[in-house]
């Protein structure tokens, strides 16, 4: 298989992507989100520390998440791709704390 036949596959599969990445990426923002107040199953927190710790790790993989995709998407070219990455990463958790802060009241 050539560089070029490899390329256009590539570029071929950026609408299916960009679907499956809108999926992928809400579903990751709502457990990184579960994750950061203790609402896993079968990783409850007790302490502050655990806690803390808790949301500094899926701070750090939101942040891995996001920054990958951003550089794998854009270095491929992406383009679809990268702008429902770089939409669904800042909206999700937009509406999230949204309704979170709206459930809460």
């Amino acid at each position: 298989m050539s560089a070029i036949r490899l390329w256009r596959g590539v570029r071929r599969a950026d609408g299916p992507l960009a679907v499956a990445v809108g999926v992928v990426n809400p579903l990751l923002c709502c457990g990184l989100f579960l994750m950061t107040i203790g609402g896993v199953l079968g990783a409850e927190v007790t302490t502050g520390a655990q806690e803390s710790a808790a949301e500094g790790l899926a701070i750090q993989a939101f942040g891995c998440w996001l920054a990958g995709g951003l550089v794998l998407f854009s270095v491929l070219a992406l383009w679809r791709t990268l702008l429902t990455h770089l939409a669904t990463l800042v909206l999700t958790p937009t509406v999230v704390l949204g309704l979170a802060v709206l459930v809460s009241r």
